[in-house]
């Protein structure tokens, strides 16, 4: 049976086009009794198959795939062109060595995705080493899933080379023994203690922060503010939780352990309701030393941060694409400018969506336990 691939793998291709097995040598067409393909004069002629004697030619050919695929194939393209831009400037060189590796981390993180995992996101089984035929079967089925050709693939390897090439210095000069041991209490145990304020919408909240900054304390004004009636009572006050426990979305989590003890978060969305959090205190980790994780936590959050940055560097090239991309070609053109519309649509119902979540008033609306939210978030900007 094969692996089932999770869709969230396909992070690391930055634009989706059509899945093909690439194009038929003549060599492969000889072997299944098919004329190979014949050149005519004048370039837009060239037969590309024939069928009884009609000869389809790249003319016809081409505006189907540029209609169908041209502008992802385009996008493509154009980042690679950027970030090879980026490089030049940076006077970095990618060599076809740091291509090959970029396939084989690629390689790894696919067949650790297909592995089965637990209720805690630990694997129940050890990776098996995959034969080369093997390892080609599981990319093919990620490109068949995503619809991306082996050729696409290819430039994204090439893509992601060159991300990975520039961010890893960066990152690498900028790893500090701080980051990583508290890397290492978070996957290690690491408990905080914290407080928490719910509101119903941005009119509360600027009531709660005006509260606080006349003094009142974050307790008070949980205990008079807090929609969350149960831990209202109590000043807010969770029961204390580590980076790992399931009981808490992961957006709250990583607002609560990012903070100082002291500090109060920027208000954050879970579901409908608004959340204010406050630091109380940090428990460290009973069991596990720090010195002797130190290297593999170094490395776990080495590689994360590499991918966060590329992530980054992926973004802002699409912002620059956005930016000075001119498209000539007209079939092109017009479906570049009905995407710049999607997106731009996109951004105008977000807004809406904000706008009248701010309007919103429901003063007598308990919140739910915090977890037992809905996992859709985003963030909130203050008022």
């Amino acid at each position: 049976m094969k692996p089932f691939i999770p869709a969230i793998f396909f992070g690391l291709l930055v634009l989706q086009g059509c899945h093909s097995s690439g194009p038929q040598s003549a060599e492969s067409a000889a072997t299944n009794n098919l004329p190979p393909p014949i050149l005519a004069p004048g370039g837009e002629g060239e037969v590309m198959a024939t069928v009884r004697g009609d000869a389809i030619t790249r003319k016809d050919l081409e505006p189907l795939l540029i209609e169908g695929y041209g502008l992802n194939v385009l996008l493509t393209l154009v980042q690679l062109d950027l970030v090879k831009q980026e490089a030049a400037r940076l006077h970095i060189v990618v060599t076809p060595e740091d291509i090959a590796n970029e396939r084989r981390i690629t390689m790894d993180n696919l067949e650790r995705a297909t592995q089965q995992m637990d209720s805690s996101g630990q694997p129940t089984t050890q990776p098996e080493a995959l034969s080369s035929d093997q390892e080609q079967q599981l990319l093919d089925q990620l490109l068949q899933q995503q619809h991306v050709s082996r050729a696409e693939f290819d430039v994204v390897l090439e893509v992601n080379a060159y991300l990975r090439k520039i961010a890893g210095p960066k990152v690498d000069a900028n790893l500090s023994e701080d980051a990583i041991r508290r890397q290492f209490n978070a996957m290690y145990g690491e408990k905080v203690v914290v407080h928490y304020i719910v509101c119903n919408n941005m009119s509360e909240v600027a009531d709660v922060r005006r509260a606080l900054a006349m003094g009142q304390t974050f307790e008070d004004v949980a205990r008079l503010r807090s929609r969350d009636r149960r831990t209202g009572a109590t000043g807010g006050e969770l029961p204390p939780f580590t980076l790992a426990d399931n009981r808490f979305p992961d957006e709250f989590k990583q607002v609560a352990f990012n903070l100082k003890i002291g500090e109060v978060s920027d208000p954050v969305q879970i579901g409908r309701f608004i959340y204010i959090a406050k630091l109380i205190d940090r428990i460290p980790p009973a069991l596990a030393r720090f010195e002797d994780y130190r290297d593999s936590v170094k490395k776990q959050l080495y590689d994360e941060t590499v991918q966060a940055a590329m992530k980054a560097m992926r973004d802002r090239l699409g912002r620059m694409a956005m930016e000075s991309l001119h498209v000539r070609d007209p079939v092109l053109a017009r479906q570049w400018a009905d995407r710049l519309s999607s997106q731009h649509g996109q951004i105008q119902t977000d807004a809406q969506i904000r706008e009248e979540l701010d309007k919103e008033h429901e003063p007598e609306t308990p919140a739910p336990p915090l977890a037992a939210q809905p996992p859709a978030t985003r963030p909130v900007t203050a008022p």
